[in-house]
């Protein structure tokens, strides 16, 4: 009996009845299965790029059935009961039918689903190329009876098509070009710091070499950060950076940190809130309770001082378990090259405390801010970045160093592929819009902000437990904090 592979049609396939798909030279037990679920990928993406309706090419409801003997693929009506919902979103004012895209999206399918029925305008321009805008238009269009009511999706305000004035008419005046004063005084600084690592290490200071190292691996993980926010030619070129110079997988932070930067302070999504039991962001349920969330003011550096060892350890697994070979190959670099220059008394010390230094610069933004907890696109966009972000200003040149251009978190947030060294001339730009659009922009001093975050882990060490307390993360998910700090 031939076996029948089924490779369900999630778009708006052309009208091909019957497919004759031609033998290739691949070898291997499963070349055949996978060369027809390619070929129905491909399909699918071919429909997605011809934009044609459904009554167009009357292939509403359709699965692709593969033969993988005969070498042939059929078009076949899908059940009623089988039948899905189309996933649509709004852009630019335009809704699109991403039903078939979900699949091949390069981020995974999650970034989809978040955005069914949403506006996804500012994250669609905030994290997609040039080269991915170019190919908006060719994404087929909703059918009318799949866009949601104005209840579910409502239209933007008048501050979020104000703000989409003023991200094109800077793109327009070049602020998210690059320039090599700015790119060449990042790495001039990461280069200076290691070298004061590298030179207190052969000097036998070891101290003074671990605080220079620590230094160097933060700056390492600021600029890694900006190159894999980044577009363009030199980006895609340093995207290794965080690798080779960071330890840290490229790929891994980008399915982290996107969704961060998406969904700011969404709790059950935002994952830089999914912190407890080791930290409590607001009063949890008494089976989430843990006791050492009475004393967390007091020992907060503790699990800071961890973030780098587990994002390590993170990214070594996303690397293994993907087999993503190039980032292994840049991982492994790194860890030989401070294995052959530094003693263990240096690195341990300075893994932990860039830990330290790099969650109180990221945290003291956000954990004290608004916190959304009835799920995502509650408010719009903008407002809802400049609700859940706080910039704060250095007090001294070393801090502006070490800050990274954290210290510029709206800017950030706001224009995540904008070259950081733009940001301190942003600023005053969108002080301005805020204040025409009546949007606090939220501003402290470092040590202010810093105070404000302990203040806030002691108002939540106090309170009382809260029946109705959400759960940080989905049932069954943990985090590298999590599993530190659970006593189960």
């Amino acid at each position: 009996m031939p076996r029948a592979t089924e490779a369900r049609s999630l778009g708006r396939p052309t009208a091909l009845p019957h497919v004759r798909h031609p033998h290739r030279a691949t070898s291997g037990p499963n070349a055949k299965t996978n060369r027809f679920r390619n070929l129905a990928s491909s399909v699918r993406r071919l429909a997605v790029s011809t934009g044609a309706s459904v009554d167009e090419v009357g292939l509403v409801n359709k699965d692709f059935v593969c033969d993988d003997d005969t070498a042939t693929c059929e078009v076949k009506t899908v059940p009623k009961k089988k039948q899905r919902d189309r996933l649509v979103c709004r852009i630019d004012d335009r809704w699109v039918d991403l039903t078939g895209w979900r699949n091949a999206h390069p981020a995974g399918t999650h970034w989809i689903d978040l955005y069914d029925k949403a506006d996804a305008t500012e994250v669609m321009h905030g994290f997609h190329s040039g080269e991915a805008m170019k190919m908006l238009s060719r994404l087929p269009a909703a059918r009318p009876e799949d866009v949601p009511s104005e209840e579910v999706c409502p239209t933007p305000t008048k501050a979020t098509y104000a703000f989409r004035e003023l991200r094109t008419k800077l793109e327009e005046e070049g602020w998210f070009k690059r320039n090599a004063v700015g790119e060449a005084g990042h790495l001039l600084g990461w280069c200076g710091t290691m070298a004061a690592a590298i030179f207190a290490a052969k000097s036998g200071n070891f101290v003074l070499s671990a605080v220079m190292l620590a230094v160097s691996n933060t700056g390492a993980g600021w600029i890694a950060h900006d190159y894999t926010h980044g577009r363009g030619k030199w980006c895609s070129f340093m995207r290794g950076f965080g690798e080779l110079c960071g330890g840290m997988s490229t790929t891994w932070w980008s399915d982290k940190h996107n969704l961060h930067h998406a969904l700011t302070n969404v709790v059950g999504i935002d994952e830089d809130l999914m912190v407890d039991p080791a930290l409590f962001l607001w009063q949890p349920s008494p089976e989430n309770d843990n006791w050492l969330r009475k004393i967390q003011h007091w020992y907060w550096a503790l699990p800071y001082s961890m973030l780098f060892a587990i994002w390590r350890i993170d990214s070594v697994k996303v690397a293994m378990n993907r087999k993503l070979n190039g980032e292994l190959f840049r991982l492994a670099a790194h860890y030989a090259i401070w294995a052959m220059i530094f003693p263990v008394k240096v690195l341990l010390p300075a893994v932990f405390l860039s830990g330290l230094l790099t969650a109180t610069i990221v945290t003291v933004s956000h954990i004290s801010e608004d916190l959304f907890f009835d799920g995502p696109h509650k408010v719009d966009y903008v407002e809802a970045q400049l609700r859940s972000t706080r910039d704060f200003k250095c007090s001294n040149p070393v801090f502006e160093y070490l800050s990274g251009g954290m210290n510029y978190q709206i800017e950030h947030h706001l224009f995540p592929i904008m070259p950081r060294y733009k940001y301190p001339a942003l600023q005053k730009v969108l002080q301005k819009f805020a204040a025409e659009h009546n949007i606090e922009y939220r501003l402290d001093g470092d040590w202010q902000v810093l105070r404000r975050t302990i203040n806030n882990l002691a108002s939540i060490a106090k309170k009382e437990l809260d029946p109705n307390g959400p759960r940080s993360r989905p049932a069954g998910r943990t985090t590298g904090l999590k599993r530190l700090f659970s006593s189960g």
